[in-house]
């Protein structure tokens, strides 16, 4: 005959014990403190434990402890700033879809923004935008791309005629969106102070950027930004006529940031420790902007094979790219 006993603890079974037939143990021996009778005193020592129960429901509850996002991990908000311009980078890269110019009643979708028709602009608000969508860049950078998207925008529009009936949807979206981005960036800059995080220290040659914004700044008045075969008549135009305007950002970013660069240059940096890094992060985004307002027209210049645009877009390019090659991580 073969007897069966579950030693129990705290209401778990640890085990079955089978005695055969012929062991020579009892069934005594195997007798816990459970088994045995209890009295009033012991009763009264003997630890309450409750019955736990297992079961699927307990499990997901208890995920709850150690994090319940499971296999999707945790969820990553991005800040305002962030969020801000994602939204004006998806409103540029949208608008090049839509018409710029309407050539006739049915222009959509044949004369988008991102052809020839926008001068090379469209074209230019479309890559930067893609470029601030797909990839997070520094303050600087962003901002400095997303001034440079909206003044070439907005530039356009001025030309084009802000009440003409030629201008089309595309143009409107695209400079909502650059304005976006634009807000997006200052927000992100006033988030980092907020912070205080530790980013990484700016250095500065100061001969090489003070000799790229005197570049720019000598392109955007002094050489033709107009010099096609369509101009010659009038005689080429610089960056400052009623008919041209792409020097006139030029100038103010370029001569803001040969101004800050000389009083980087000459004020004791003791003296200035705490504003320099601001100041050097307006300078690199001053660069950036100079790069994607004459990169425009180079654009226009090259890819489309337009006769527009005289060598002021190619010194100021040259100029921002002077600038903003200049300031690195120290």
């Amino acid at each position: 005959m073969q007897s069966e006993t579950f030693v129990r603890y705290g209401g778990s079974s640890l085990g079955l014990l089978s005695i055969g037939k012929g062991t020579a143990m009892t069934d005594d021996a195997f007798t816990t403190r459970s088994d045995q009778p209890m009295s009033e005193d012991t009763a009264a020592e003997e630890p309450q434990q409750p019955i736990v129960h297992s079961s699927a429901e307990t499990a997901d509850e208890g995920g709850g402890d150690g994090g319940g996002n499971g296999m999707l991990g945790p969820l990553e908000i991005p800040s305002t700033g962030r969020l801000l311009v994602g939204i004006g980078a998806a409103a540029m890269v949208l608008s090049t879809l839509f018409s710029w110019i309407e050539a006739g009643p049915d222009s959509f979708p044949n004369a988008t923004g991102i052809g020839s028709s926008t001068i090379g602009v469209g074209l230019a608000v479309f890559l930067v935008g893609l470029s601030l969508l797909l990839r997070a860049k520094s303050v600087a950078a962003t901002l400095g791309m997303a001034l440079g998207a909206f003044a070439i925008t907005l530039i356009f529009i001025v030309l084009v005629g802000a009440d003409a009936p030629l201008l089309g949807f595309g143009a409107w979206l695209g400079l909502a969106g650059c304005s976006v981005a634009v807000l997006g960036a200052l927000a992100s800059v006033y988030e980092q102070s907020e912070q205080e995080a530790e980013q990484p220290d700016l250095d500065v040659n100061p001969v090489v950027a003070a000799l790229g914004a005197a570049l720019a700044v000598v392109a955007s008045f002094w050489l033709d930004w107009y010099g096609g075969s369509e101009y010659l008549e009038y005689g080429p135009l610089n960056g400052l006529d009623s008919d041209a305007k792409f020097g006139l950002p030029v100038l103010i970013l370029g001569g803001l940031a040969l101004v800050l660069i000389v009083e980087l240059a000459t004020v004791p940096r003791m003296v200035m420790e705490g504003r320099r890094q601001a100041l050097l992060m307006i300078c690199r985004a001053a660069g950036i902007a100079i790069v994607v307002i004459a990169g425009s027209n180079v654009l226009a210049m090259t890819v489309f094979g337009e006769s527009f645009f005289g060598s002021a877009p190619i010194v100021a390019l040259v100029g921002g790219v002077m600038v903003t090659r200049s300031i690195k991580e120290a």
